[in-house]
């Protein structure tokens, strides 16, 4: 009899500890799926080691060896152990306090409840305070994290913020479904508690009474047994033989649960699939957020920083909120305050473009231009979009085969760039500019000239990192000269530049035509099938097609690109020095691109095409000193050399014969 109650004791204790895998994998499965038999072990080494050492070093152990085998890592598996353990102490609580109310285990257990009843409620007073001062404990967090390596440091974020989420994402778990397995893992563990009590007493182990009550307050007072005590002769007043027989209950079950993992692999997927609610087998797979979307440990510890610093909260708010359902690959944000990512679902994979508040209403209407032009040019497909208060979204379909004009143009021919470039701008010109021509319209080229020209020099002129260099007359870029801005000032003069856009033809443009925005399909021979149009820009006021132009000589004529890469520039007085990098490439292209803009607009059209392109560079500063103040002198300088090429082919009288009237 002694030896069937304790077999049933072990039973049901690790009938118990299954419950408990159970309950955990509530806390983990609203991020990833896990395997019952990988937790099992790591459960039962932490069980192992917590019946050696104190203070509970074992649940440690079980997080970073779980942390191990999960992709959210071991952050987030210690914030799943601490959910798991602060719901043990309450439950102890409760119990000790039943217990104490129902007048058993005498002052033994009144002194346990008391304990566990005060350490509960300090659990909830530091839970409010917590919320309370959420804020200030966010920014100690990213303080002492601060304190660390970078390794170190994120990996210390990425636990607070697995543990607050973990919290917050309590409303995800299914709260029954915790409830179950809570009831029945503590159901079992009574159980077992009630009959190792019964196989004690049947052995002899003890005198007197031995029940549940006093198993109970073996394991869980403030020095409770562990098997090193149990060692110790006398303990608790136990036999040998009954410490044998606790010293065997407690290590048994954790050889059952080491030998889960050493199952063949059929019997673990059904240890696995029959412990899983049938309305999820059903369902073929459950939804997990991404704890953290980011890929690269840059960009997470970049996202972090902006978390734990409260920078933007809105913004973060918002980017959780869009993106916890995907994994981020990789940033392909270039210049704009939208934010583009490579992206998968683990189905697909996808470019995500993102913006909120004022960017996201500017996103929502290059969404717009996008749907209302799909019919008239090859243009990025449209997967899925989201709008709403602040904020905007849309997927675009990836393709290994389209990569960007930039990297097609050095590594193609230059004749083949060059053909898929005069493919872009006749389609431009036969399938949008031309059905949406309309007269040009004075007031609108006075605003464009207002807002987009002179305000944007006052903003150059008042920018601190930039007055002192705007006050010279000539500056010096890479050791050569060149007039200064405030020195060219023919070139800004409104009634010129009034009478040059006046004869500028006006229609539906895509806004943004540089380089970057031009995908080329490397597995397409022909150049009018060859490409692609992304990023359309709204709100330039004289919606002129030689915008689009001056946006594309912006990269061939101005090396806008080969900017965005080159990392750093110096400022010494007037001298301004950077590793400027420019291809032949780039340099064949402008040749025959401007070849082409001559012939399609004439050379009048070409002398406004260039303007356009010079008040392009004007509205990119404003973004580079609020964004990117380190390198801005740079852009300046961009600013100046394409000013000055202007300056001389206006004195060379390049553009003085007369336009063509022909326009294409």
């Amino acid at each position: 009899m002694n030896i069937l109650m304790f077999l049933a004791a072990l039973a049901v204790i690790t009938l118990g500890h299954f419950f408990r895998i159970r309950r955990w994998k509530s806390f983990i499965s609203v991020y990833e799926d896990s395997h019952d038999s990988d937790l099992m072990f790591c459960t039962g080494i932490g069980y192992l080691v917590d019946n050696v050492l104190p203070f509970h070093v074992g649940d440690f152990l079980r997080a970073a060896l779980a942390g191990r085998k999960m992709k959210t890592g071991t952050g987030f598996a210690f914030a799943t152990v601490i959910m798991d353990r602060f719901l043990d102490v309450w439950v102890v609580a409760l119990l000790f306090g039943g217990f104490r109310l129902a007048g058993l285990g005498g002052g033994a257990v009144l002194g346990a409840a008391r304990y566990y009843l005060v350490f509960a409620l300090l659990l909830a007073a530091a839970l409010v305070l917590v919320v309370l001062l959420r804020d200030l404990l966010k920014r100690c967090c990213l303080a002492v994290c601060s304190i660390f390596n970078d390794t170190i440091k994120l990996d210390g974020l990425v636990f607070c913020w697995s543990l607050i989420n973990t919290f917050k994402d309590l409303r995800r778990v299914n709260l029954w479904r915790l409830l179950l397995n809570t009831v029945l893992m503590w159901g079992a563990y009574l159980a077992s508690y009630a009959v190792l009590g019964q196989a004690i007493i049947a052995c002899g182990g003890a005198g007197g009474s031995f029940g549940l009550v006093e198993v109970f307050n073996m394991l869980f007072r403030v020095k409770s047994v562990d098997v090193t005590s149990l060692g110790v002769a006398g303990s608790l007043g136990l036999s040998d033989a009954a410490r044998g027989l606790v010293i065997a209950w407690f290590l048994l079950p954790l050889a059952v649960m080491f030998a889960a993992p050493l199952l063949p692999e059929h019997l673990r997927a059904a240890l696995n699939g029959a412990a899983e609610p049938i309305a999820n087998r059903e369902a073929g797979q459950e939804n997990y957020l991404n704890l953290l979307p980011q890929v690269d440990p840059r960009d997470r510890g970049a996202f972090l920083n902006q978390y734990f610093s409260l920078q933007n909260k809105a913004y973060v708010a918002k980017f959780i909120e869009i993106n916890q359902n995907i994994t981020i690959l990789q940033d392909y944000s270039a210049g704009s305050n939208a934010t583009t990512m490579l992206c998968t679902d683990g189905a697909a994979t996808f470019y995500r473009k993102y913006a909120f508040g004022a960017d996201g209403a500017k996103l929502a209407e290059q969404l717009a231009w996008l749907r209302r032009n799909a019919a008239r040019l090859p243009l990025c497909e449209i997967l899925r979009e989201g709008t709403g208060e602040g904020y905007c979204w849309y997927d675009m379909t990836y393709s290994g085969s389209a990569v960007g004009l930039f990297r097609y143009i050095h590594s193609n021919p230059p004749g083949k760039s060059a053909a898929i470039l005069r493919s872009v701008l006749r389609a431009l010109d036969e399938q949008l500019y031309r059905p949406t021509a309309r007269p040009a319209d004075p007031e609108k080229i006075e605003e464009y000239l207002n807002k987009k020209m002179d305000a944007n020099l006052e903003k150059i002129r008042d920018a601190r990192i930039l007055k002192e260099l705007w006050n010279y007359d000539r500056i010096w870029i890479n050791g050569r000269s060149y007039r200064n801005l405030k020195e060219l000032g023919c070139l800004f003069d409104h009634n010129a530049l009034r009478t040059l856009f006046a004869a500028d033809p006006v229609a539906d443009i895509h806004g943004d035509l540089t380089v970057e925005n031009i995908i080329c399909r490397t597995d397409v021979e022909n150049p009018d099938k060859a490409w692609y149009i992304i990023d359309p820009n709204t709100g330039n006021l004289h919606d002129s097609p030689y915008l689009d132009y001056g946006k594309l000589l912006q990269s061939l004529h101005g090396g806008y690109e080969f900017m965005m890469m080159t990392p750093r520039c110096t400022v010494q007085e007037n001298h301004i020095d950077f590793q400027l990098t420019r291809s032949a490439a780039y340099d064949t292209l402008f040749e025959a691109v401007c070849d082409d803009l001559r012939a399609r607009c004439g050379a009048a059209g070409l002398h406004s095409i260039l303007a356009h392109e010079l008040i392009h560079w004007l509205r990119l500063m404003p973004y580079k000193l609020n964004k990117d103040k380190k390198r801005a002198p740079m852009f300046y300088a961009g600013l100046v050399m394409v000013a000055n090429d202007l300056n001389t082919w206006e004195n060379e009288g390049k553009f003085d014969e007369k336009a063509r009237t022909d326009r294409r």
